[in-house]
């Protein structure tokens, strides 16, 4: 399905340029309107793509905070979790045009806490 989304999303502009050459007005406005609608629902495709990749993202390095800081209370260290989870509020700053660089904060608080990525993964698979 992909392969032939590709070759309109390339054939349908080419072939309404290529109308305008041609005396056959319904057959520009069909291909205009082919050509706008093809690159509509492509947008709205690659927008809806980028939205899951964000909530996947998102979704992974909060499992990781939780898991990590439940980890640490559950041994006792709860002053520690507590000052680097200050700290982590501190350097988080969250915007609309980025992802604040959400996942290496949270990477970088379950360093300072004394978590590995081993013990992340080994929570996840219990």
């Amino acid at each position: 399905m992909l392969p032939v989304i590709l070759i309109l999303v390339i054939a349908l502009p080419v072939a309404w340029c290529c109308s305008e050459f041609q005396n056959r007005v319904w057959i520009r406005i069909l291909l205009g309107v082919l050509s706008l609608t093809m690159s509509f629902g492509v947008a709205f495709a690659v927008g809806s793509f980028e939205r899951f990749n964000s909530n996947a993202w998102y979704g992974s390095a909060s499992g990781d905070l939780i898991t990590a800081t439940v980890m640490k209370l559950e041994e006792g260290e709860t002053e520690e979790v507590i000052e680097e989870l200050k700290a982590l509020r501190s350097r988080f700053h969250p915007t609309y045009e980025s992802r604040a660089n959400y996942h290496e904060h949270v990477r970088d608080y379950t360093e300072a806490i004394g978590v590995t990525d081993e013990a992340l993964q080994h929570q996840r698979e219990l």
